[in-house]
């Protein structure tokens, strides 16, 4: 097989899910607790990319902006936003942040869409972007979706995935229930290296970079339960016995109505400047 055929196998069959309601439910699910994030001074996403471009005066879309942390940032910087987000409830809570804030925003160019269902052409976003933005979106579900957002940007693309990932207390519980050691997202592990190859063999000279992050965590049993389900079963998260089993065994294993779990992910960062290329 060709190395270029290779890598756009490869992300076509990443491990995605194309169950795009569910998806919608899951983030309306956890809009909430996500409005409560924002970014830190030393954001290391936001740095390195002001350290390929500047912000001030461009056009940005960001596909899956989820509570709107980083619209908010580029607004600050100077910069216009576009935004598309699968969950209605992420958008009004990016609504009021931005509101709130006191920034200038359209909220019609906040669309309510997947990114596979979004039309470039009736939304007048073909070559329209200076930056293409996808932080740990889902969108990048094929090479399909990989080249819209190529057509989307007339300059710029980044993208941030997670290539590792580690929990001690998912570790622990795929213990308890015999289930194989494998850690979150290991399906699309590699997305990231494959979309840098893929872009170097179009002709494209992307930069890429990696971090790490250890953090200790605690949490409530219902937020542990949550998120832990769909983690341990995948397509069986829905089980009502397994899941009662899943919730007395954070129950008797929490101390105070708590858990706590150590992580330790490894974070890529992708930018590439359409402009140049051979």
């Amino acid at each position: 097989m060709h190395l270029l055929e290779y890598h756009l196998a490869a992300l076509n069959d990443s491990g995605h899910s194309a169950n795009l309601q569910r998806s919608e439910e899951n983030w309306d699910r956890r809009a909430a607790e996500v409005s409560q994030f924002g970014l830190a001074a030393d954001d290391f996403a936001l740095n390195w990319l002001q350290g390929k471009m500047t912000l001030q005066g461009k056009r940005i879309l960001d596909i899956s902006f989820g509570a709107g942390r980083y619209l908010q940032a580029f607004l600050q910087h100077g910069a216009t936003v576009s935004g598309v987000e699968i969950s209605r409830q992420m958008i009004e809570h990016t609504r009021q942040r931005l509101d709130q804030a006191g920034l200038p925003y359209q909220a019609a160019e906040l669309l309510h869409s997947a990114w596979e269902h979004t039309d470039l052409a009736r939304q007048g976003w073909q070559n329209a972007f200076d930056l293409v933005f996808l932080y740990f979106s889902p969108a990048l579900s094929s090479v399909a979706m990989l080249e819209k957002v190529l057509q989307a940007s007339r300059q710029s693309v980044y993208v941030s995935l997670y290539a590792h990932r580690e929990d001690s207390l998912l570790g622990e519980l795929q213990e308890a229930f015999n289930l194989p050691r494998r850690s979150v997202g290991a399906d699309s592990a590699d997305d990231l290296q494959h979309l840098y190859n893929i872009l170097y063999l179009w002709g494209y000279f992307p930069h890429i970079t990696y971090e790490e992050r250890l953090k200790t965590s605690h949490h409530a049993v219902d937020y542990i339960f949550e998120r832990y389900a769909s983690w341990l079963f995948k397509q069986d998260s829905a089980d009502e016995t397994r899941r009662q089993q899943l919730r007395q065994t954070l129950q008797q294993r929490s101390v105070d109505g708590k858990l706590s779990t150590t992580s330790r992910d490894v974070v890529g960062h992708l930018y590439v400047d359409k402009r140049l290329r051979r």
